[in-house]
């Protein structure tokens, strides 16, 4: 196959461009990149002022195209509600609930929200898993012992109550 003197000058710059930029992606060196790829430092094309096929019409950046991908929306952080004063500290707390302190009991709460049977099964799995020991399990409730001391996960009416003993 026969090639006019144009077509061989670019097939050699595209095999020289291809290997200069396998070599920096080999080595990591940016600058070999940029220089095969026939761009400056600041990633403008450079252009041969002795190649007549050379023209001063608009260039190469080297910039990357723009994603039309739209970037993903940040989760905001999953904000845990507070114990109240006297429950264990690092006691398994379900995100999403309300707790509402138990007057007279200490550190005893109430968690509304998000379903009982999901908030009492968060709890099947969260005790074992804060070094507490399931001592009974019924349908509607969970009896814990553990972290020096013991306690009630239950089902009342559309809420959970989490008493603890002394």
């Amino acid at each position: 196959m026969k090639h006019t003197p144009m077509a061989a000058r670019l097939i050699l710059a595209a095999a020289a461009i291809c290997v200069g930029l396998g070599t920096a992606a080999c080595t990591g060196d940016a600058k070999t990149a940029d220089s095969a790829a026939g761009t400056t430092a600041a990633g403008e094309a450079k252009t041969d002022k002795t190649d007549p096929s050379a023209t001063d019409g608009p260039v190469a950046t080297g910039a990357p195209a723009p994603s039309s991908v739209p970037a993903a929306a940040s989760e905001p952080p999953v904000v845990l509600p507070a114990l109240p004063k006297g429950a264990p500290k690092g006691f398994p707390v379900v995100s999403g609930g309300k707790i509402n302190p138990v007057a007279g009991s200490e550190g005893s709460f109430v968690v509304v929200g998000e379903g009982a049977e999901k908030i009492l099964r968060f709890y099947r799995e969260a005790l074992p898993k804060a070094g507490y020991k399931i001592t009974a399990d019924t349908e509607k409730s969970v009896d814990f012992d553990g972290n020096s001391t013991k306690g009630t996960v239950a089902i009342v009416g559309d809420s959970v109550s989490v008493t603890f003993k002394a």
